[in-house]
């Protein structure tokens, strides 16, 4: 069965980091949309694991971020931005208990929002969050797993799967001018509709591919894939410039 291990939104979420796509969200319905997130992963046949929230820290909801799953070993990132470099240190003791964990230390940094894993390749964005160093680390961590590292430039957005996301293994919709799309050689392509600019967001669960409601036309254009979609509200996540794959880290 594959896992998936979320962290609830906490009381002060409306002082999360907030790009220039963002506003403040609503505390109160971000928790609703998040358990209806988590209800998704479990219809979906993910054994799910809670991270208890932790005031202290805005935006722990986005665990992704914090750690890297590569085969049976956990890689936990250094994030760019220091105010979420504490939430690392609760999830880290809770992976621990599932696998062997190496980090990411200075000068080094690294969102797991920047890695995008497609078969035996690894994406992953230099970006606002991960720096160069971060980037060969992580190389360096799994060069004995058989993986192509490909680092990709990321513009106009937070992390590379802010502007390109996976809906199967061999596809991606991208958001046009984020990325190089050349780096994308071999894979599927799909555009964003540009009405929906950053609107659209989306999470492979198996036969299905979970997709931000607000984006219709770009999952249209997922599902005439033969991908069948299954919407969802997410606004006040999308309002802290986060998406569906932030909010959970997943084995399969």
């Amino acid at each position: 069965m594959a896992s998936a291990w979320v962290r609830p939104v906490p009381e002060t979420f409306d002082q999360a980091i907030v790009g220039k796509h963002g506003r403040v969200p609503q505390v109160a319905l971000a928790r609703r949309q998040h358990s209806e997130y988590v209800s998704r992963l479990v219809e979906a046949g993910f054994d799910v694991e809670t991270i208890p929230a932790d005031d202290r820290l805005p935006d722990c909801v986005f665990v992704e971020d914090t750690a890297v799953l590569v085969g049976s070993r956990g890689i936990m990132t250094r994030p760019g931005a220091p105010a979420r470099r504490p939430e690392v240190e609760s999830v880290a003791a809770l992976l621990g208990d599932h696998f062997p964990l190496t980090s990411i230390v200075a000068p080094g940094t690294l969102d797991g929002g920047d890695v995008m894993m497609m078969g035996d390749t690894m994406y992953v964005g230099r970006s606002q969050r991960t720096n160069e160093s971060g980037i060969e680390q992580l190389a360096e961590l799994v060069s004995d797993q058989g993986m192509r590292l490909v680092p990709v430039d990321v513009a106009g957005v937070l992390h590379l799967k802010s502007g390109v996301l996976p809906v199967d293994a061999e596809t991606v919709v991208v958001t046009p001018g984020t990325v190089d799309e050349d780096l994308l050689d071999g894979l599927r392509i799909v555009h964003e509709e540009e009405t929906e600019r950053h609107m659209f967001s989306a999470l492979p669960l198996g036969d299905t591919v979970l997709v931000t409601s607000n984006a219709p036309l770009t999952a249209r254009r997922v599902e005439s894939l033969g991908r069948p979609v299954v919407p969802i509200d997410v606004s006040e996540i999308l309002a802290a410039d986060g998406g569906l794959t932030c909010l959970s880290i997943i084995q399969r």
